[in-house]
């Protein structure tokens, strides 16, 4: 982008003479800025000093405020002012490196030549996409009218309950004292001997210790599900159902909130919504965890109240079949020679889903 440049007409010695003058008088507060809103298009609002482009000796480049604009308008239309201050400085600096690279010659090495060629390549990429954006926001009343029929079930929304049954539990907590066993042991035994001691000369029979809990594994859990969703279907309380999984888990802490309010068809596994009121899914699985649903009420948003999702959808699904169709354009092969094979892609679990140590939430 080129910027409007002058070449400095008044001699340095007058610049550095007028400078102190605009300071004598020290009494009087400074007027504040306008507000840009008040700046007439054509405002310098950022001036550099010494850098032109083409080079000239002792000039100036002015930047005008609609210049300015453009310039934020094609990065980043909603930024904020304290943020555009900084793009006024970084772009001076920018123009004085990029007229010093000139002088050394620079822009004709081959590295700026690939780096200039790619650089166009994206900006053009990022037009087609802002472009194929645009387009597809111009969304009739007419079309969002047909949408909203023809897919009526999208803006079905109903009142869900559902239950989170994790697949492996959480490591139990070490007991505090688990720094000293030997110990501990040393004076369960003595503790025991002691009892076994008295209580057979007095007579009594001792029972025996029953023993500890064995911790809940992958299979338990499993188990623990199956009977979790039988007593969701019997009618049992979906609250109390989650925070016997989380504890059974070793999860601390209340289990997640159940109740899933104004849940649509696409927030749901499949056939979920198809449920009848009051009625309770069958256990479903994913890599992580167990779920049951139990369906509530149903309800459809009208016309008006769905306008902006319906828009949405066409908007999304006009990006999708635009970005299909320039997919279908051409085709990439790589060389497995030179790039190595393709890596397979992930599963369930893998990069992008969370850890394992952290419970699931849907």
């Amino acid at each position: 982008m080129v910027f409007g440049q002058a070449a400095s007409t008044m001699p340095s010695a007058s610049s550095t003479t007028a400078a102190p003058a605009a300071q004598t008088a020290p009494a009087q507060t400074a007027p504040a800025a306008a507000p840009a809103a008040a700046l007439t298009p054509d405002t310098p609002v950022v001036t550099i000093k010494g850098v032109c482009d083409p080079p000239a000796a002792d000039c100036t480049t002015v930047i005008t405020k609609s210049e300015f604009e453009g310039l934020v308008n094609a990065f980043q239309p909603q930024m904020k002012l304290p943020q555009q201050r900084q793009v006024g400085t970084s772009y001076g600096q920018l123009l004085t490196m990029a007229q010093e690279a000139k002088k050394r010659g620079l822009d004709k090495s081959a590295r700026v030549q690939v780096r200039t060629k790619i650089a166009v390549m994206q900006a053009l990429a990022g037009e087609l996409r802002d472009t194929m954006q645009e387009e597809a926001g111009k969304i009739s009343d007419a079309d969002v009218e047909k949408y909203y029929n023809d897919h009526k079930t999208d803006f079905e929304q109903a009142d869900v309950e559902r239950l989170i049954i994790p697949k492996t539990p959480q490591p139990a907590d070490a007991d505090k004292d688990a720094a000293k066993p030997a110990a501990k042991a040393a004076t369960a035994v003595k503790a025991g001997a002691a009892k076994t001691t008295t209580a057979a000369k007095a007579g009594v029979k001792v029972a025996a210790a029953k023993p500890a809990a064995k911790p809940m594994d992958e299979a338990g859990m499993a188990a623990l599900a199956a009977k979790l969703q039988a007593r969701a279907a019997a009618g049992e309380d979906f609250k109390k159902l989650q925070d016997e999984a989380f504890k059974a888990a070793n999860i601390k802490g209340d289990g997640p909130d159940t109740k899933m309010p104004k849940a649509t068809r696409a927030a749901l596994p499949p056939k979920v919504f198809d449920l009848k009121d009051g009625e309770t899914s069958e256990l479903i699985t994913d890599a992580r965890a167990f779920f049951v649903y139990k369906m509530g009420k149903k309800t459809t948003l009208t016309l008006d109240e769905a306008k902006n999702d319906v828009k949405t959808a066409i908007k999304n699904d006009r990006m999708q079949q635009g970005q299909k169709a320039l997919g279908d354009l051409s085709t990439t092969t790589l060389n497995d020679a030179y790039f190595g094979p393709a890596e397979p892609a992930p599963g369930p679990g893998g990069p992008g889903r969370p850890g394992a140590s952290n419970p699931p939430s849907n």
